[in-house]
């Protein structure tokens, strides 16, 4: 199974859409595709203007091999459910309305660290999927680094305020 996910940009991601329904009908291959507010609608693929929440983890702990956007909310989700992944970036003009519109640098930078494939464009997605859904589809293990375990540790060690490691300092709200 595939699962096509565009994020909820206004405007989805159209060209996304419809370069996976056509990939998806050359290859044969079943799945759904979250659409958000774009105009095009698949003929193969199961479709979804938007998933609860609750529904897309469920959908991401089954690992269907995710062709996605560049957003990071989701990549990480599905990093994290150990999902195979072909990520194309949205393309367009930066603005303060659309810092996130050029998606190129982030997935090339995630793509140079992690398992994950980047297709460069939407017109390039069949021949990508082909290639990534015919490898072995064995769950990835994404190596996932935090410094939140070593700050929490760090902060136990050093003590509760008012003791070693703290000062008398009136907190400020």
């Amino acid at each position: 199974m595939i699962l096509v996910t565009v994020g909820t940009a206004r405007g989805g991601f159209d060209a996304l859409v419809e370069a996976a329904d056509r990939a998806a009908a050359r290859l044969e291959l079943e799945g759904l595709a979250q659409i958000g507010s774009g105009a095009v609608r698949p003929r193969r693929l199961a479709w979804r203007r938007f998933l609860p929440h609750a529904e897309l983890q469920e959908i991401l702990r089954r690992r269907p091999l995710l062709i996605t956007h560049g957003g990071m909310g989701l990549l990480g989700e599905a990093m994290r459910a150990g999902c195979r992944i072909i990520a194309v970036p949205r393309r367009g003009p930066t603005t303060a309305a659309h810092p996130s519109n050029d998606q190129r640098a982030f997935l090339e930078a995630l793509a140079g660290s992690f398992p994950i494939t980047l297709c460069p464009e939407p017109a390039r997605l069949s021949e990508v999927l082909e290639r990534v859904h015919g490898e072995r589809s064995a769950p990835i293990r994404y190596m996932l680094g935090s410094d939140v375990p070593r700050i929490v540790v760090d902060f136990l060690a050093s003590g509760l305020p008012g003791r070693a490691g703290f000062t008398d300092a009136p907190v400020v709200p």
